[in-house]
C-alpha cells in the first residue's frame, strides 16, 4: 500500500501491527519496536519508512534530530520530551565490540525503561538481536522486525516476529545460539527505501553527518569539526578501521560504510598518494 504524504509503499500486514501499536499509543501505552539484521540490509530504511508512519498518523515530529547514534544523547532527548518518536540507529553502534554492548546494558535498560514512562514510539536498529537484554528482547519490545535479502542478492525483505514468536527465537538462541528466523516468524514481505522519500537532501546529509561523527567517536578520530568533509572523516574512519580490525575483508568494509569495493579500494589509494606526499 502507498503510504502518507510522501507516497512510499509499505506492506499491508505490517501496516495492521503499526496501527494497533498507534491504538495503544492513544491509550497509555509505549511502543518499543527492534529492527535487527546485518549491515548494510536496510535496518535504517526500513526504521525511517516506520518512523514517518507512526509521525504522519500520529502528528509527532519526526527529522533527523530524532535519530541518535548516540546513548547518552537519546537518553537525554527521552527524558527531557514526552510521547515523541525516538529512531536509536546502529549505523555506528554496529561497529560496537561484544564488550562495549556488555558495559552498556545498563543504559539501554534505563534508556527504554524512562521511554515507557514518557510514552514515547521507539525503534532500535541493531545488527543481532540477541545483543540485547534480554528483558528488552522478551518484555519489553512489542515486536521484532529481521531484514534480509532474498538468497542473499535481493534487497528489501523483512520477517515479523510477534512478542510470542521474538521470544521463542531468543530463547533458541540462548539454548542452542543459532538463530532459526525461518522458523518463528509471524510473516514476511518487503520494503523500499523510504529516506530519499521522507527526508530533504539537506536532512540527508545531516545524518550522515551525524552517523560520520558517531564512527569517528568509536575508533577515536577527528571528533566533531564540521569543517572536515564527509570523505575525510569517511578515510580517516577506513584507515583506523583497517588498523584495529585487520581481519575485516574489503567486501565486510563496503558492507559497512555502505559503499562498493571500488570506493573502498580508491580510499585507500588516496591515502597511499597522500603518504607519498608527505
Amino acid at each position: 500500500m502507498i503510504v502518507t504524504d510522501k507516497n512510499y509503499y509499505m506492506d499491508n500486514t505490517y501496516l495492521s501491527k503499526l496501527d494497533l501499536m498507534i491504538k495503544r499509543m492513544r491509550g497509555t501505552d509505549d511502543n518499543l519496536l527492534l529492527v535487527d539484521g546485518d549491515e548494510g540490509q536496510g535496518k535504517t530504511e526500513f526504521a525511517v519508512g516506520t518512523c514517518y508512519y507512526i509521525s504522519y498518523e500520529m502528528k509527532r515530529p519526526y527529522n533527523p534530530n530524532h535519530i541518535f547514534f548516540n546513548l547518552d544523547e537519546a537518553m537525554h532527548f527521552v527524558s527531557e520530551t514526552k510521547e515523541q518518536i525516538i529512531h536509536l540507529d546502529e549505523g555506528a553502534l554496529g561497529l560496537m565490540s561484544s564488550q562495549w554492548w556488555n558495559k552498556n546494558q545498563q543504559k539501554f535498560l534505563q534508556l527504554v525503561m524512562v521511554a515507557r514512562k514518557k510514552k514515547h514510539f521507539m525503534v532500535i536498529c541493531i545488527p543481532k538481536f540477541y545483543k540485547l537484554n534480554q528483558y528488552i528482547v522478551e518484555e519489553r519490545s512489542i515486536g521484532l522486525v529481521h531484514v534480509y535479502s532474498r538468497k542473499n542478492l535481493v534487497k528489501g525483505r523483512f520477517c515479523y516476529y510477534t512478542k510470542n514468536g521474538k521470544e521463542r527465537l531468543y530463547q533458541e538462541w540462548k539454548k542452542k545460539k543459532y538463530k532459526n528466523y525461518r522458523k518463528y516468524y509471524s510473516f514476511h514481505g518487503s520494503f523500499v527505501k523510504a529516506m530519499k522519500k521522507v527526508f530533504t537532501k539537506e536532512e540527508i546529509d545531516e545524518y550522515e553527518r551525524k552517523k560520520d561523527i558517531a564512527i569517528m567517536g568509536i575508533v577515536g578520530g577527528l571528533g566533531e569539526d564540521k569543517k572536515i568533509t564527509k570523505k575525510d572523516i569517511q578515510i580517516e574512519t577506513l584507515l583506523k578501521m583497517r588498523k584495529n580490525l585487520p581481519e575485516m575483508s574489503i567486501s565486510e568494509l563496503a558492507d559497512g560504510f555502505g559503499v562498493s569495493k571500488s570506493t573502498i579500494n580508491r580510499w585507500i589509494s588516496i591515502n597511499k598518494e597522500k603518504s607519498l606526499k608527505n
